[in-house]
């Protein structure tokens, strides 16, 4: 836990210090923050009076079964501040208001345009996003800001999408300012696994978290946390796993991506690829990624009804990912994988019974009760990361509030 000091011109890190004791917890007195922070009490008295003014905290109901004067918890105010996070994946585009308590207030999920014009999806985005806040009917000086969870390669410092693989003519987008000028929020740009490791760390509710996080979408990435903090890499570009050999006997499939990679093994494109050559599904247009989105979501719900050969590639495909996990649970000696991502509640099904055991065969050394389980957050797991960024971002005590100039 950060500690605060009592000096007067670092009130506004000491606030940030007090909000977030009171935002990782279910209650909170002064005197248990006094004694979280090191803060004096007229300080921890002076702040709360100032959060609470600001409605981003309040008092609540004491506990019963108490002798004496019973203290006064405090806990977040819902209303006080809200953030939205939006997902660009390829074929889908989700968009979550979260309210100060972390609630996903509202959702929804789009088709990604398949414009080759950035600017096009950058319109559509920024009105999608102000539909929502409009559709919440809450004051738009409460919104935080605007998180955006993105493929990459990004340039996270100046806001820019690199080259991603999978966004024709996406290359040095201006995406944060872009989106702040369409949208006059304040926006911050992240890596679709590193947002989406963000939301499921949140989620957990262990004193200690150490895993690894498997994204599922039109893409295939990873990202680590440890120890409570999600890794992110020197050029914040961690988790490019998808040419990592899983299957070095694979046949060649009519793709860009490197033969016995693991994304030719799990990613939508590859799997609609297989179905095809074997006669279940037609060949969609392989440029249109809602196209292939949608096939691959036919291909699972055939697997789902009983069809045998929809259920031997989506077996084949479980168990050419759980030997890259294998690969990097023995890397990394982390004691748990989550999965999840846009793809993941498609997959699940047909994923789950095998991966556990088929990922325990592949670790190395006495490895016992590695766990193996889907996102607790759902398919909206980046959008959330996203927005919880920006509550981070602009709420969280950070080293650089003690900066004077």
């Amino acid at each position: 836990m950060r500690r605060g000091s009592n000096q007067l011109r670092l009130a506004d890190y000491n606030q940030s210090v007090v909000l977030e004791v009171v935002r990782r917890s279910r209650g909170v007195s002064r005197a248990d923050l006094q004694r979280a922070t090191g803060l004096s009490s007229q300080t921890i008295t002076n702040i709360t009076r100032r959060l609470i003014d600001d409605r981003l905290v309040r008092e609540s109901a004491p506990g019963g079964n108490t002798r004496g004067r019973p203290s006064i918890p405090l806990v977040t105010d819902p209303d006080g501040a809200y953030s939205v996070g939006v997902h660009i994946d390829p074929a889908r585009l989700t968009i979550v208001l979260l309210d100060l308590d972390g609630e996903v207030r509202l959702a929804r999920q789009e088709r990604t345009p398949q414009a080759t014009n950035p600017s096009e999806v950058t319109a559509f985005i920024a009105d999608a996003v102000d539909g929502l806040i409009t559709k919440a009917d809450i004051a738009r000086p409460r919104v935080l800001g605007l998180g955006i969870a993105a493929p990459g390669p990004l340039d996270v410092d100046a806001g820019l999408l690199l080259d991603p693989p999978q966004l024709p003519n996406w290359r040095d987008v201006r995406l944060r300012a872009d989106l702040h000028e369409a949208t006059g929020l304040p926006v911050l740009l992240d890596k679709d696994v590193t947002a989406a490791a963000t939301a499921e760390l949140r989620s957990s509710s262990e004193a200690s978290n150490t895993f690894l996080f498997l994204y599922l979408g039109s893409g295939v990435g990873a990202s680590v946390v440890l120890d409570n903090q999600v890794l992110r890499g020197t050029t914040n570009n961690i988790g490019e796993i998808g040419d990592l050999i899983v299957d070095p006997d694979a046949e060649r499939l009519e793709w860009s991506g490197r033969r016995g990679g693991l994304a030719a093994a799990c990613v939508p494109e590859a799997l609609v690829l297989q179905a095809a050559r074997v006669g279940l599904l037609p060949l969609p247009n392989l440029s249109d990624y809602v196209a292939i989105d949608d096939a691959c979501t036919s291909l699972c719900a055939l697997a789902s009804a009983g069809d045998g050969g929809a259920a031997r590639i989506l077996d084949h495909a479980a168990r050419r990912v759980a030997v890259g996990l294998g690969v990097l649970v023995n890397l990394l000696d982390v004691p748990r994988v989550v999965i999840g991502g846009p793809l993941w509640n498609r997959l699940s099904p047909a994923f789950l019974p095998v991966l556990p055991t088929a990922v325990e065969r592949e670790l190395v050394g006495a490895r016992d009760n590695i766990q193996v389980r889907g996102s607790s957050v759902g398919d909206r797991v980046a959008a959330q990361g996203a927005a919880e960024l920006v509550v981070d971002h602009f709420l969280a005590p950070r080293a650089s509030a003690l900066m004077v100039g």
